[in-house]
C-alpha cells in the first residue's frame, strides 16, 4: 500500500511538473505578420547545362536559384525600385495577403517586415509554406528549407534581439510542378515575462538610431579651399563591418555648381593639400614599392613626382608662392635589446620619446633638397613668412623645475643665411603664425604665457591654462599685447587672413564651437554666422573671401561648407551621410539651465528620446565630464547622448565649474577643484532637473563619465545616493597615482592641481580621491578600462573595484584587452557600448537578461 501511495504521489509529482512545463512553454506572445513589403514575383530561369555535374560531382538544381543571389536586398520600402529592365520594374509594395501566383513554372518572391525590438528579448520566428525558402534577419541567413517537395511545413529559428530595428525578409521559390498555392505566412513569438510591448512589427524603414550608424556611413573629417576660392577640398573616411577596416579618401569639388572633379577613392593617396596660388595638389602615394611625394594638376591633369622614396616622411607645408615646401623625417633612436633599458626623465616612458624630427627643405626649381635643422631635440616648424625668407621653429624639452615642467624656444630662422634668432624661451610656450606683413606674431598659448599677459584673474588666483588665449608678439621690441582676455570663448586655432587682414579663431564657446572675427586695429570682436553646432575645422583662401569649415550639429552629422567672408553667407558643398540618415527619426532636443549655489549659470541641455510622451516616465542619464573642457553639441562621438535616448532615456548633460569657454573667472574652478564645486554642481543641477521634469523617473537615474569625467563618477557616489547606478570608463580613483603613473599624469596635474603635490596637499591627493572614500559607495557601479591605457592606468579601475569588493559592495570591472584610453578597435567598440546599454537596462528599466545574456553567471 506504502509503495502504491509513494508510485502515485510520484506520478502526480511528475505530472505536474511536466503540466507546469508545458504550461511554461505557452506562456507566449505570439504576433502574426499581417502586413508585408512585398517584391515579384520574377520569373527565373535554370542556367544553360544545369543537368550537367560541375568540378565536384554536383548538378545545379531548382533550389540552387533560391541560395543564389540576385542582388543584395537595400532600401526596403514601399515604392522602392528593387529589380527593373527595359520592360518592367519590380517595386516594394505593401501587401496585407500570404497568398501569391505566377504563370511561370519557376518563380521568386521576396516578403519583407520589419521588428523594433524595444528591449532584449529572445523571439522564435516560424515561417509556414509548402515552398523553399530562406529567412535572412538583418541581411544575415538564419533559417532555410531547400527540400520542401510542396509539402506545407512550420519551421522556426530563434534569434536574440537587441534594443533596434530588424529586416526580416524571406525568399521564397514557386515551384508550379508541385501543384501547391504559393503561400507563405510567418509569426514572431517571444516570452511573456518580457511584457507585451517587446517588439513592435511594421513595414516601415523609420528607425532610432544605433551603433550602426554611428560607425559606420561616409563620413567627411575635413576641409581645404583653393587659394582663388573656386575649388574645395574634402577628406572622408568610410568604416566598414565585421571587422572595422577604414578607407580614406579625398575628392575636389567646383564650388560654383558643387561638381565633383577629382577623387582619390580606390587609391592609396593621403597628406593631401593645396599647392598655393594654383589647381594643383600634393600629395603622398604610392611610386612602385616606395612611397613619393606627388603632384597633380587639375588644370592638366598631369601628375609628376616631387620626391621619391620617402623614408620617414613626417608631413610638409608649402611656401605662399609654391617655389618650395618644407617637410620634417622621423629620426629613431637605436633600439635597446638588452631588456635592461635606464628611463631618463618621466617623458622617456613614453615609448616614441625618442624619435625625433628634423626640418628640411624642397625646391620646386630644381627638386633639391637642404636640411634646415639638426641636433638632439625636435624642431617643429611653426609657420613661413609672408614673403617665403623666413621660418618659425620650436623646440621643446622638460624642466622639472616649475610649472607646466617644459621649456619652449621660439626662434627665427632666415632661410637666405640659415642664422637663427631666439623669440622668447619660457616655461609656457605656446603656437605662431606670421601677421600678413610679417611684422608680428600672433601666438596663442595659456593665460600664464608671457609672465601672465593674458591673465584676468585677482592675484594668487591661478588661472586654468587651458583656457588658451591670443597675443600680439612685436617682431621688432618683442612687446606683447593680449587680445582674448576679456573674451569669454576658449580658443582652438587661430589665422590671420591675408586676404582681408583680419584675424579669425576658432573657439570653444559654451556647449557650442564657433568661428570669430577680430579686427586687429579696432579690437572688436564678430561672431560668423554659421550653419553647424561644433565647428571642428576651418580653411581659408589666400586669394579671396572664402573660407570653407565643417562640423556636425547636436543631431546631425559632419557637415562642408563654403562661407563668403564679404557677404556673409554660405553654402553647403558636403553632406555625405544625408542618404544614410534620411531614416532616423530623432527625438527632441532643448537648453535646460540653473544657477548654482555660488551664483554661476551652469548650463545643460536634454534630450529626449524619439517617441518621447509625456505622460509617461523615463530612466534618465546624467552625463558630464567635469574636467576642465564642455560637453559639445557635437553629434556621435565615444559617448553619443542622442543613442542613449535613442535607448529610451532622457539623458542630461551639463557644464559644472572649471569648463572652458565661459571665461578664465568660470574655468579657474578647475584648478585644484576635483571634485569641490564640479561635483556639488552636479548633485544640485540633477536634483533641480528632477523637479523640474516630473516625467524623469527619480527612483531610475544613472550617470555616467569618463577619464576625468569617470573620476567624477566615483566621486559622486561618496557624496550622494541620488544615483540609482553609475558607469564609469577610465576614472581616476587616487589622485596621487595617477599623478605619478599616467603618461601625462604629473603634465595634466600641473595645471588641475598647480602646485599640489602628495607631499604638500594632502588633503587634495587623498581626501578628495575616491578610493579613500569607497567605504561611503552604495551605488552599483560599472568599471570599465582599457588594459593598455597609457593615460590613466588600468590600476585606477583595478584597486578601486578591490575596494568595493571588499567592502561588500555592488561593482562589476569589465577590462578592454588591448586598447588603451579610447575604445577605437571596431569589434571591441561595439561590446563595450552594449555593455553599457545592458548594464543600465538592467539597473534602470529593471531588465537584466541583456546584461546576463553578454555575462553570464559563472562560478569560479
Amino acid at each position: 500500500m506504502k509503495k502504491y501511495l509513494l508510485f502515485t504521489l510520484l506520478i502526480m509529482l511528475f505530472s505536474g511538473i511536466f503540466s507546469l512545463a508545458n504550461a511554461q512553454e505557452t506562456e507566449q506572445q505570439t504576433v502574426v505578420v499581417s502586413h508585408w513589403l512585398n517584391a515579384g514575383p520574377v520569373e527565373v530561369k535554370m542556367p544553360a547545362f544545369y543537368e550537367k555535374n560541375n568540378m565536384m560531382g554536383k548538378p545545379f538544381s531548382q533550389a540552387d536559384l533560391l541560395k543564389f543571389q540576385q542582388k543584395p536586398v537595400a532600401d526596403v520600402k514601399a515604392g522602392a525600385e528593387f529589380l527593373f529592365s527595359e520592360d518592367k520594374k519590380v517595386i516594394w509594395e505593401n501587401q496585407d495577403e500570404n497568398s501569391l501566383t505566377s504563370d511561370s513554372p519557376l518563380a521568386l518572391n521576396w516578403q519583407a517586415f520589419y521588428i523594433q525590438a524595444n528591449r532584449y528579448v529572445p523571439v522564435k520566428i516560424e515561417v509556414n509554406t509548402a515552398q523553399d525558402f530562406e529567412l535572412f534577419v538583418n541581411g544575415e541567413l538564419k533559417l532555410s528549407n531547400y527540400n520542401s517537395d510542396g509539402k506545407e511545413e512550420s519551421k522556426g529559428v530563434s534569434v536574440k534581439l537587441e534594443p533596434g530595428k530588424y529586416l526580416v525578409l524571406i525568399k521564397s521559390l514557386f515551384q508550379k510542378k508541385d501543384g501547391k498555392k504559393w503561400q507563405v505566412s510567418a509569426k514572431v513569438s517571444y516570452d511573456k515575462k518580457f511584457t507585451d510591448q517587446a517588439i513592435n512589427l511594421s513595414t516601415s524603414d523609420e528607425q532610432f538610431l544605433d551603433i550602426t550608424h554611428i560607425l559606420q556611413g561616409k563620413m567627411l573629417t575635413n576641409t581645404q579651399i583653393s587659394d582663388d576660392g573656386k575649388l574645395v577640398l574634402l577628406n572622408f573616411s568610410e568604416t566598414f563591418p565585421p571587422d572595422g577596416k577604414t578607407i580614406n579618401w579625398f575628392e575636389v569639388k567646383q564650388v560654383s555648381d558643387n561638381k565633383t572633379v577629382f577623387s582619390s577613392l580606390h587609391s592609396d593617396r593621403s597628406q593631401a593639400e593645396w599647392v598655393p596660388n594654383s589647381h594643383k595638389i600634393s600629395y603622398v602615394a604610392k611610386d612602385g614599392v616606395s612611397e613619393a611625394l606627388m603632384c597633380y594638376n587639375l588644370d592638366t591633369h598631369q601628375e609628376k613626382i616631387l620626391m621619391d622614396k620617402l623614408e620617414d616622411f613626417a608631413g610638409y607645408q608649402w611656401d605662399h608662392f609654391g617655389k618650395y615646401l618644407v617637410f620634417s623625417v622621423e629620426e629613431k633612436y637605436e633600439k635597446n635589446t638588452t631588456g635592461v633599458f635606464m628611463v631618463r626623465g618621466m617623458e622617456d616612458r613614453w615609448p616614441w620619446y625618442r624619435t625625433r624630427t628634423q626640418l628640411f627643405m624642397l625646391k620646386m626649381s630644381d627638386f633639391s633638397v637642404t636640411p634646415l635643422t639638426y641636433g638632439y631635440l625636435t624642431n617643429s616648424l611653426e609657420d613661413i613668412s609672408p614673403d617665403d625668407q623666413r621660418i618659425l621653429i620650436s623646440q621643446s624639452f622638460p624642466d622639472y623645475t616649475k610649472r607646466p615642467y617644459t621649456k619652449q624656444v621660439m626662434m627665427e630662422m632666415n632661410l637666405n643665411t640659415m642664422k637663427v634668432d631666439t623669440l622668447w624661451y619660457a616655461s609656457f610656450g605656446g603656437d605662431a603664425v606670421y601677421s600678413p606683413d610679417g611684422k608680428q606674431l600672433l601666438v596663442t598659448g595659456s593665460p600664464s604665457m608671457f609672465n601672465g599677459a593674458g591673465n584676468v584673474l585677482k592675484k594668487g588666483v591661478i588661472p586654468n591654462d587651458f583656457d588658451l588665449q591670443a597675443y600680439l608678439f612685436n617682431l621688432n621690441d618683442h612687446k606683447v599685447t593680449p587680445l582674448t582676455k576679456d573674451f569669454n570663448p576658449a580658443l582652438l586655432e587661430s589665422y590671420w587672413n591675408p586676404f582681408d587682414k583680419q584675424i579669425y579663431f576658432l573657439v570653444s564657446d559654451r556647449s557650442y564651437q564657433d568661428i570669430w572675427k577680430l579686427n586687429p586695429e579696432t579690437k572688436q570682436f564678430q561672431k560668423l554666422d554659421t550653419h553647424v553646432d561644433v565647428i571642428n575645422q576651418m580653411s581659408f583662401a589666400a586669394k579671396s573671401a572664402e573660407m570653407s569649415y565643417s562640423g556636425t550639429s547636436i543631431s546631425t552629422p559632419a557637415t562642408g561648407w563654403v562661407y563668403n567672408l564679404s557677404s556673409g553667407k554660405d553654402s553647403e558643398v558636403s553632406n555625405p551621410e544625408k542618404s544614410f540618415f534620411k531614416n532616423i527619426e530623432f527625438g527632441k532636443t532643448e537648453n535646460w539651465n540653473f544657477v548654482d549655489k555660488q551664483g554661476w549659470t551652469i548650463e545643460g541641455r536634454v534630450y529626449y528620446p524619439p517617441n518621447y510622451d509625456p505622460n509617461k516616465k523615463y530612466p534618465l542619464i546624467v552625463y558630464y565630464y567635469g574636467g576642465t573642457v564642455p560637453t559639445t553639441r557635437d553629434f556621435g562621438g565615444r559617448y553619443p547622448l542622442n543613442l542613449f535616448a535613442a535607448m529610451g532615456y532622457m539623458v542630461y548633460t551639463l557644464q559644472p565649474s572649471g569648463a572652458t569657454g565661459f571665461g578664465q573667472k568660470f574655468s579657474a574652478l578647475h584648478v585644484n577643484g576635483w571634485g569641490k564645486e564640479n561635483a556639488q554642481d552636479i548633485i544640485e543641477g540633477t536634483k533641480k532637473f528632477l523637479k523640474a521634469h516630473p516625467n524623469a523617473d527619480a527612483d531610475n537615474v544613472g550617470c555616467i563619465g569618463a577619464s576625468y569625467g569617470g573620476y567624477m563618477t566615483l566621486w559622486l557616489q561618496t557624496q550622494t545616493n541620488i544615483f540609482k547606478t553609475a558607469v564609469d570608463h577610465a576614472g581616476i580613483s587616487f589622485i596621487g597615482s595617477y599623478w605619478g603613473q599616467g603618461y601625462w599624469g604629473y603634465s595634466y596635474s600641473s595645471v588641475a592641481s598647480a602646485n599640489s603635490f602628495p607631499w604638500n596637499n594632502k588633503k587634495l591627493y587623498v581626501d578628495q580621491s575616491p578610493l579613500f572614500n569607497a567605504d561611503k559607495v552604495n551605488t552599483p557601479i560599472l568599471l570599465l578600462h582599457g588594459t593598455a591605457d597609457t593615460n590613466v592606468p588600468t590600476g585606477e579601475s583595478i584597486q578601486f573595484y578591490t575596494a568595493l569588493k571588499i567592502l561588500g559592495k555592488t561593482a562589476d570591472l569589465v577590462e578592454i584587452k588591448g586598447q588603451n584610453h579610447h575604445i577605437l578597435d571596431y569589434k571591441e567598440r561595439i561590446l563595450w557600448q552594449k555593455t553599457i546599454f545592458a548594464w543600465f537596462a538592467k539597473y534602470l528599466k529593471n531588465q537584466p537578461e541583456w546584461w546576463n545574456a553578454m555575462y553570464p553567471p559563472k562560478d569560479l
